[in-house]
């Protein structure tokens, strides 16, 4: 009787304190569903812990039936070398500093992922590239320059069909100029095409039809090693690897249908075990949902895949980096509101790492960021979630990776769901504190005009790029996913890029910086003392791939130790110590 009594009490205790959440779904067709809740989950939408930064959040219209996927892109745009904010919802791109907006255009169609940002016509500065779909169908690639002015040629129009996921930028030739490479959807099936910079195609070799929609955004490398770069995308049912000559590689299409499909979860590139030839990471969803790593032929990779647990549909992308020399693969599904296992973290081999799964109320299927965002010389894991309360605020959350729960401070809770997005982090302001920018976005199914807002929160912690590992969708702008060395950073930086040479050292007035660019791309640099105060950062401009060296001003600079970071495309090219 004891027990029935202790039971009844604690089921009341239960009821009394559940509070209504709201759990978002995405279909395959872009549509979200929501369902209510009861959990007794304790927190609170004050975010008394961080602010935004003034001005922020920035509230625009949103799309009535489609939402925004994967955030926003960072980048500067304005020569001022602190970073912008670059969006498209709805019908509209947007272009906003710390200080308000740049400007913004309209949009034929509906713009749903974030554009893609590089200096795609090799004239020195970025352009940003977009695209638009919708219901009608009014698909639309998009190219502006810095200032917003739509390039000659652009935008490009394939019959109005929907141009899916994020465009994605890479030298494939190595011409000194970008090509485009984007999804058509022609449903029943779908193109893939490659573009130069002008609107035209790549060669006669493209598109390439696959078997079924477009379902990821496409990733680029060299996977075979054979000097060529590989395009690597998924219809729903199948996976490919194809050469610049339109030809699938040997193995491919590798079709997995009907147990396995594949939707939003844009695959990762990398050559986990250091034999020059890449691995393929991704997810899929399905009546047997994975978690994969392939090798290039298609074969699965050491010990994978790994089933999904509860056979969860998840629209995962993953984030994999080197942290101390080791690959970390990070990945996620989507929970309701009870306490379960929602984020993983595995060695290349499937090992998970210690302290994971995350346990925790709600799951997700935005991107996940890697940074170290409480000044404690240690990266934590930045995401959104699949929840709501029922006053419409959700969730940006940061885990610890020794097991120690959340950080301090979170979650923020940002008006609106930041379902199926995520957040970038870097320095908004130019105040050398970290920022963390994040899309969220009201749904009333039709009921009211919904909105999308910019939220800016300040984490009262020091910035610096090396703080920062993984920030964006796919890793870095371009949305090329391949991971190489340049992106295996250790955070504090102990280790020293031989082919970063500062002379004279000690510096006088000058110093001269050579230094070994990967890619093209735009170049800053930063110096911090030894108490990792930022005492310069500067766009120093674009630089070509290879061997490469320029002079800059020192005399603000006063006597003292200090770290070099050359910087690119939120990437770490490379650090040195200098005197003064």
């Amino acid at each position: 009787m004891r027990a029935i009594i202790l039971s009844y009490l604690l089921l009341i205790a239960f009821y009394c304190n559940a509070q209504q959440w709201r759990i978002a779904k995405l279909n395959e067709n872009n549509i979200i569903s929501v369902t209510n809740v009861e959990a007794a989950l304790q927190t609170s939408h004050s975010n008394k812990n961080f602010s935004q930064l003034s001005g922020f959040p920035i509230g625009v219209i949103a799309n009535a039936s489609f939402k925004n996927m994967r955030n926003v892109a960072l980048a500067d745009i304005n020569g001022d070398s602190i970073s912008d904010i670059i969006f498209a919802t709805n019908n509209t791109i947007y272009a906003y500093s710390y200080q308000g907006l740049i400007w913004q255009k309209s949009l034929i169609g509906v713009a749903i992922y974030p554009p893609s940002i590089g200096d795609v016509n090799g004239d020195g500065q970025v352009e940003i590239v977009q695209v638009t779909g919708g219901s009608p169908s009014n698909g639309r690639i998009y190219v502006f320059d810095i200032n917003g002015n739509t390039l000659a040629g652009w935008p490009l129009s394939f019959n109005d069909n929907w141009i899916l996921t994020s465009p994605v930028l890479s030298d494939v030739d190595n011409d000194g100029s970008m090509e485009i490479i984007v999804s058509e959807r022609t449903y029943p099936v779908g193109r893939i095409h490659i573009l130069k910079h002008d609107g035209s195609s790549y060669s006669n070799d493209w598109p390439v039809t696959l078997n079924g929609t477009p379902a990821v955004t496409p990733s680029v490398a060299d996977v075979d090693n054979d000097g060529q770069k590989d395009i690597v995308v998924c219809s729903t049912t199948s996976r490919y690897i194809f050469g610049l000559d339109g030809q699938p590689k040997l193995g491919f299409p590798n079709v997995t249908e009907p147990f396995q499909k594949y939707s939003y979860q844009s695959p990762i590139i990398a050559d986990l075990d250091n034999d020059n030839n890449c691995e393929i990471i991704g997810a899929t969803h399905g009546d047997l949902p994975h978690f994969y790593v392939t090798n290039n032929d298609g074969s699965d990779y050491t010990n994978w895949p790994l089933i999904v647990p509860d056979n969860s549909w998840t629209y995962s992308t993953p984030t994999v980096v080197k942290i101390n020399a080791s690959w970390n693969i990070f990945m996620s599904r989507p929970i309701g509101a009870s306490i379960d296992d929602m984020l993983y973290g595995w060695d290349d081999l499937g090992n998970l790492l210690p302290n994971f799964p995350i346990i925790k109320s709600g799951g997700l299927e935005g991107y996940i960021s890697i940074a170290d965002v409480d000044n404690d010389s240690e990266f934590e894991l930045v995401f959104g979630s699949n929840m709501t309360d029922t006053s419409g605020y959700g969730f940006i959350h940061a885990y610890n990776m020794d097991g120690s729960g959340e950080v301090s401070g979170f979650p923020i809770r940002p008006y609106g769901w930041t379902f199926m997005n995520g957040v970038c982090i870097g320095d908004i302001n130019g105040d050398s504190i970290m920022d963390i920018t994040a899309l969220s976005y009201t749904n009333t199914f039709g009921a009211s005009t919904d909105s999308t807002f910019i939220n800016v929160y300040n984490l009262n912690t020091p910035y610096s790029p090396n703080k920062v590992l993984w920030s964006t969708y796919k890793g870095d702008n371009t949305r090329v996913g391949y991971v190489g060395d340049i992106q295996t950073q250790v955070l504090n930086n102990n280790t020293i890029n031989k082919e970063l040479v500062i002379s004279p050292n000690p510096v006088g007035k000058n110093m001269n910086i050579k230094f070994n660019m990967p890619y093209k791309g735009n170049v800053y640099i930063y110096v911090y003392d030894n108490l990792g105060k930022s005492v310069m950062k500067k766009n120093i401009g674009t630089f070509l791939k290879g061997k490469q060296e320029f002079k800059t001003n020192t005399n603000n600079i006063k006597q003292g130790f200090y770290t070099l970071i050359i910087y690119s495309d939120n990437k770490i090219i490379g650090t040195a110590k200098f005197v003064k």
